[in-house]
């Protein structure tokens, strides 16, 4: 009966040593499973993110493809463009010979053309300066037209070999305008005791200028008078000659204005706007100045000539 008893304790002792292992395997296998559950699940993620970063790069790329395919784009515009370009700033470049050489050659016809004309103005004085002068008068006055309209822009100094009294330059003046002559004013010539001094100077050039200034007067002054004041600066060495008058004056405005070429003031008055300009122009060249006296406030208008001594 004992050895029954032993054998049942031995035979549970083994079920139990045996349910402990069972239990322990069951317990190690629940383990390994949930640890490879666990790396199943990481595998997962990783795999999860691998297959978004993939995406990323793939959208990243196509985004990628359409920025290069823009810029090929965009530099085939570019080679167009240069094209274009290369081809604009050759024909420019062929266009700009042919101006010059088309310049050059009118720049020389008009040198040819000046010569010419300037012979014929020549010729044409010499054979004015053998008339009367009271018959030459007319012939002179177009002589002069000639002359002023052939060296228009003309910079070229005048050569000053006169040396003269500088009110020989006012009568001469007078008498080229016929100023004097005029019965609708009254005209005064007026010459201050400084003016005696000797005036180094073109006379007939000199004369031309200021008596173009008379005409411009005596064309805008309908009554009153007009006043030729020749006087002179000692301390500059120059010779002014103020041309006053009672016209329509001259805005201050316009005082630069109205020594362009063909500029007129009043569309009613017979010229063609050139007076002025060819009497400026003579002016500068023979080393003066002409201008409008804008300080003048009477009514009427004041021109200042002032010729070097």
């Amino acid at each position: 009966m004992t050895w029954v008893v032993i054998v049942l304790v031995l035979i549970v002792i083994i079920l139990c040593v045996a349910l402990y292992f069972q239990v322990k395997g069951s317990h190690d296998q629940a383990g390994e499973q949930q640890t490879l559950l666990r790396d199943y699940q990481r595998r997962v993620d990783e795999q999860q993110q691998l297959l978004e970063d993939y995406r990323s790069l793939q959208k990243n790329f196509d985004n990628v493809g359409e920025g290069y395919e823009q810029a090929l784009e965009l530099y085939d515009k570019m080679e167009e463009n240069s094209r274009k370009l290369e081809e604009r700033n050759a024909f420019l470049e062929n266009q700009n010979k042919e101006l010059q050489t088309a310049h050059a050659a009118k720049a020389e016809e008009l040198r040819t053309s000046k010569e010419f004309v300037q012979q014929i103005v020549q010729d044409l004085q010499k054979a004015v300066d053998k008339l009367d002068p009271m018959v030459s008068a007319p012939i002179a006055g177009l002589v002069f037209k000639m002359q002023d309209i052939n060296e228009l822009g003309s910079d070229a100094p005048i050569e000053r070999a006169d040396n003269i009294v500088a009110e020989q330059v006012a009568k001469r003046a007078i008498a080229e305008s016929a100023i004097d002559q005029c019965q609708y004013f009254s005209f005064q010539l007026t010459v201050s005791p400084s003016a005696a001094s000797m005036l180094q100077t073109n006379e007939k050039q000199a004369a031309h200028a200021l008596a173009l200034v008379l005409d411009n007067a005596k064309k805008f002054t309908t009554d009153g008078t007009v006043q030729l004041m020749v006087d002179a600066d000692l301390q500059e060495s120059k010779i002014t000659y103020a041309v006053t008058d009672t016209g329509m004056g001259v805005p201050a405005q316009e005082a630069e204005r109205i020594f362009e070429p063909y500029v007129k003031l009043n569309s009613y008055f017979d010229g063609q706007g050139l007076g002025l300009t060819f009497a400026r122009s003579i002016a500068r060249r023979l080393g003066g100045e002409l201008v409008l006296d804008t300080t003048h406030t009477d009514s009427g208008a004041r021109f200042v000539l002032t010729l070097p001594m």
